[in-house]
């Protein structure tokens, strides 16, 4: 079967699309597809909602993280506090904000976006949206249920940076956030760059 029709983009032909899979945190859909050599196969997509991350900054160069079980590999590791919203219509500043107080007990005065992230964008859906939140006070934790024992702790980058190298942080968009907190440091990115929800 030829390539007739392929699209400039490289983009598929979705044929038939149906849902596999349903639950309150995501969604598993199935698309029957041409691919651009005009091959047949079926893709499976996992629809999640848009995320966001605070990058904490206690101080310069001194960032807060929180540890805590991931029951899907089975051990604790250090992350940026993270999450979706809770409600529809929640703005990712928001979110950040929410997320910032249930899992690191810490409220900011000053934030500014850092820009946005695909988790695993060969599979599923959804927008990382990275926040850097200074002017922090401690306000006290208020985990949401499910989210087990979290643990606060606050290092600075280069402690970050060797957690990584020993397995103790493998989280993908922890790892990409602490690059572009780091960037931000050196003046290399624009705040009001992109999608922004234009909050600072």
């Amino acid at each position: 079967m030829g390539a007739r029709g392929a699209r400039p983009d490289g983009a598929f032909d979705v044929l038939a699309s149906r849902r596999a899979y349903t639950s309150p945190y995501m969604r598993l859909r199935e698309d029957d597809v041409r691919f651009p050599d005009g091959s047949l196969g079926v893709w499976t997509v996992m629809e999640r909602s848009d995320f966001a991350l605070v990058v904490p900054e206690v101080e310069p160069g001194r960032l807060a993280m929180v540890n805590l079980y991931r029951h899907p590999v089975g051990r604790r590791f250090w992350e940026f506090p993270q999450g979706a919203a809770a409600r529809p219509g929640v703005s990712p500043r928001e979110t950040a904000a929410e997320e910032l107080r249930e899992e690191a007990g810490l409220t900011a005065d000053a934030w500014q976006p850092l820009g946005e992230l695909h988790e695993a964008y060969g599979y599923a859906t959804g927008v990382c949206h990275v926040f850097l939140a200074r002017s922090l006070t401690a306000v006290g934790q208020r985990p949401e249920p499910g989210e087990g024992d979290i643990r606060p702790g606050v290092f600075d980058t280069e402690e970050i940076w060797r957690m990584h190298d020993t397995g103790d942080l493998t989280d993908a968009v922890t790892v990409a956030a602490l690059g572009l907190y780091e960037r931000a440091r050196r003046g290399g990115t624009d705040p009001h760059r992109g999608r922004q929800d234009g909050t600072v």
